[in-house]
Formats: structure tokens, C-alpha cells, sequence
């Protein structure tokens, strides 16, 4: 299925967050596992097009003094193809993030 542009045109890129995103994205997306990821699949909660985002559970790299354990919350970004005007050059989405904390099921 196809996201939705609105109905007023496309929607302008902006680097924006929602408490509600999150509650969409959980409430909507898919989630398979893929190795030592999962990849969650759905459409973006701001713009409404088709979005894939791995989220990797294991930590690669190290990021510095006061590094503690993995806390299960991952940023994740749309990354959309959709057309977004005035989208800084090399960057993909409509700009939204949003926060969710994964958990692994036994």
C-alpha cells in the first residue's frame, strides 16, 4: 500500500516528535527479526509513507565515559522516500523521530 500525501500537498521536512508517534508506530507496524536486529516495517506516523528501520540489539561500538548497559530504547527516524520540500541534501524522511523501547520476548 502506498502512504498518503496530505490533501493540501507535500508535507514540508521538519525535524519534529510526537508523543503519539510511538503509540502509532507500536500500535502498527510489523516487527520481524533479521540476525542480531529486528527490522519494524509501516507507514512513518507524521507523513503517512512506507518506512523499513532495523534496529540493531546489540551495541557495536563503543560511545564513551559513562556508557552503561543497553536500555532497551532505540531513536528511530523516518526515512521515507517521499517528497519533503526543503529536506536538507542527503538526508531522507519528513524529518519525524520518535523514541521506543524494545523488549525481547522468552
Amino acid at each position: 500500500m502506498q502512504g498518503r500525501e496530505p490533501a493540501a500537498g507535500p508535507l514540508p521536512y521538519a525535524e519534529i516528535t510526537d508523543e503519539g508517534y510511538a503509540v502509532r508506530v507500536a500500535e502498527t507496524f510489523t516487527v520481524q527479526e533479521y540476525g542480531p536486529a529486528v527490522l519494524l516495517n509501516g507507514d512513518c506516523p507524521r507523513c503517512q509513507h512506507p518506512i523499513s528501520c532495523p534496529i540493531v540489539n546489540h551495541v557495536y561500538r563503543w560511545s564513551g565515559p559513562g556508557t552503561s548497559g543497553d536500555s532497551g530504547y532505540r531513536t528511530v527516524l523516518c526515512t521515507c522516500e517521499g517528497v519533503h520540500p526543503a529536506r536538507p541534501d542527503g538526508l531522507t524522511g519528513c524529518g519525524a523521530y520518535w523514541t521506543l523501547r524494545l523488549e525481547v520476548e522468552s
